[in-house]
């Protein structure tokens, strides 16, 4: 008899931070996503962006008497944000941090400080082992020229190779999460192929009227005006994606979930809306499985022509950033040359050489030390990617 299991995704937009920065109606959007995992009969939860510790102890115990089990991810230093709760037992956990996450001088997008990444929980369900992945990689922010495009694929590759490298002995295997990237996107396809995986919503078999988007969408109170103005439906940015094991997995359903709250008409869960899926597990097996397929080159080539984009980027800003050390330290020779010839100008000055060494110092620190750990980041994930180019 095949065992159903019951999966969610949501990412819960709970930034715990001081007005105005705070995420919208917060406290009382992580109470009613508690109260919509209770009435679900959902088997297994991932949740992202649960920044704040405070407010996954606040779930754990709204939850644990369904959900008896439950791991948070700590990681960076503001947290990781993925969570995971579960009917069944983990057994064990692991979590990979991407190498690459933003730019430490973007504080306004505050990605560098989040320990984005991949976590796996390796849950027992009866007599079946399932490997249980949760992810967040960085956002796109801007598609007409992503920044951070390099990153995001050392990130979707990361995310590959680490759910293709433990996924071995699993019975069945699922990821799901905040990927931040569309299905037409390059990062997207290094997933899918690399780890062989099959994406949730493009395989189900049930029909369903909605798109698919899970943010930006025209019916979520959340929605950036931005988003509204081009007429579209959102952006499809969550996923649930899954693979046979030693066992054999099959998708029933998939639909979106968790997007107004019910007694709450006019609020929304997140600014996301949550993935649902539907799954049969049975011992089965007649797929074969243990043979991963080959990822194409041309997807292998485009992504180390975005790598070394990259990587010619960071050349460029380490010469920009250690050119500014020499601009600054004659701006601050100069604040000595001004308190010895003008007079009433020594506390002005004395402030301004604060400043301006403050600066001097993050630029020769990012100059020499940041974009050194970026390049190198990005030259390993070009070489591993070029390794399976040349099998």
């Amino acid at each position: 008899m095949p065992l159903v299991l019951r999966v969610v995704s949501l990412n819960c937009w709970a930034l715990p931070l001081p007005w105005p920065f705070r995420s919208n109606d917060h406290s009382l959007r992580i109470k009613k996503i508690g109260e919509a995992l209770l009435l679900n009969e959902y088997d297994i939860v991932a949740l992202e962006e649960v920044w704040g510790e405070h407010d996954f102890l606040r779930l754990q115990e709204a939850l644990k008497k369904i959900f008896g089990y439950s791991y948070y991810f700590h990681s960076g230093f503001t947290g990781s944000g993925i969570c995971v709760f579960s009917r069944y037992p983990i057994v064990s956990t692991l979590m990979h941090r991407f190498t690459l996450n933003g730019f430490a001088h973007h504080i306004h997008r505050g990605d560098w400080f989040a320990g984005k990444g991949v976590g796996l929980v390796e849950i027992e369900i009866e007599q079946y082992r399932v490997n249980f992945y949760a992810a967040h990689l960085h956002a796109e922010y801007n598609p007409n020229k992503d920044l951070y495009l390099p990153h995001r694929l050392a990130q979707a590759f990361e995310l590959a190779q680490f759910v293709k490298h433990t996924s071995y002995s699993a019975d069945a295997l699922i990821l799901a999460g905040d990927f931040n990237i569309e299905p037409d996107n390059l990062a997207y396809q290094l997933i899918v192929q690399n780890a062989n995986l099959r994406d949730a919503w493009i395989q189900k078999p049930n029909s369903c009227d909605d798109c698919g988007a899970t943010f930006g969408r025209l019916d979520n109170c959340y929605t950036p005006q931005r988003f509204k103005n081009k007429k579209n439906y959102g952006k499809r940015l969550d996923y649930i994606m899954y693979r046979s094991g030693r066992s054999k997995i099959e998708l029933k359903l998939c639909e979106i979930r968790m997007n107004r709250i019910h007694d709450q008409k006019s609020i929304n869960y997140s600014d996301h809306v949550g993935v649902y899926a539907e799954f049969s597990l049975s011992e089965q097996h007649d797929e074969i499985t243990k043979g991963l397929s080959l990822t194409p080159p041309n997807l292998l080539k485009k992504v180390i022509e975005t790598q070394q984009e990259g990587i010619t980027r960071v050349s460029r800003d380490r010469f920009i950033f250690l050119s500014l050390v020499v601009i600054l330290i004659g701006f601050i020779l100069a604040t000595f040359f001004a308190e010895q010839h003008i007079s009433g100008v020594k506390t002005a000055t004395l402030i301004l050489r604060f400043l301006l060494t403050l600066l001097m110092g993050f630029c020769l620190w990012h100059g020499l030390i940041g974009l050194t750990l970026e390049h190198k980041a990005l030259k390993a994930s070009k070489a591993s990617v070029s390794m399976l180019l040349n099998e």
